[in-house]
């Protein structure tokens, strides 16, 4: 089966549903409360080094439990070492869409659990580990996806902080041989529900 954006056929169907489904829904629930989210965010990842990085998201609750959402992220790292690879000036832009399950309602706290999946666009330089030497830049795209647990904490009606753990990976794939920074990641940010 043909490849294309670093994902199988089957896979990017399920996103670009995904994308239908939002806006869809967007449009027929005019009542519902959205919210935009800001965060600055650390993945630590399996290889020893951290990848700092910063969000935004839109999102739409669909009822009192669900909300789904889209956003972007931007993270970087100096150095990277991978599949024998030495990395350098790594840049990794993720283009998401966004589940939250809201574990319980109506408090100032609000646990939930948190999904992620799109497209990561990807920039950096490649020499081999073993013979240093001629660097070659690479531009990619990849399956992003991200898995955590975290809670809100509304100040007021309107705003509030929140923090999330989890785990994420930039480029998923079933080829071992693949630059696939991943690891565990921590989310610190603010949440201003835009309407109610």
């Amino acid at each position: 089966m043909e490849l294309f954006f670093g994902m199988s056929a089957k896979r990017n169907k399920a996103f670009v549903y995904s994308i239908i489904a939002f806006v869809s829904l967007s449009g027929a629930h005019a009542q519902s409360i959205t919210t935009l989210k800001t965060n600055i965010e650390c993945l630590r990842s399996t290889h020893g080094n951290n990848f700092s990085g910063v969000s935004a998201s839109y999102n739409k609750e669909l009822g009192r439990k669900w909300e789904l959402g889209a956003g972007i992220e931007y993270s970087h790292t100096p150095t990277h070492n991978d599949n024998g690879w030495n990395l350098y000036h790594l840049h990794f832009v993720p283009v998401y869409i966004s589940e939250h399950y809201k574990l319980c309602t109506g408090l100032r706290w609000t646990p939930y659990i948190h999904l992620q999946q799109g497209v990561t666009f990807g920039s950096y330089d490649k020499e081999f580990q073993d013979n240093p030497g001629p660097r070659y830049h690479i531009k990619e795209l990849g399956f992003y996806g991200a898995a955590g647990i975290g809670t809100n904490y509304y100040l007021s009606s309107r705003s509030g902080f929140f923090a999330e753990a989890g785990m994420k990976g930039f480029h998923l794939s079933f080829n071992n041989l693949d630059v696939n920074p991943h690891g565990i990641t921590g989310k610190l940010g603010y949440v201003y529900r835009l309407k109610q």
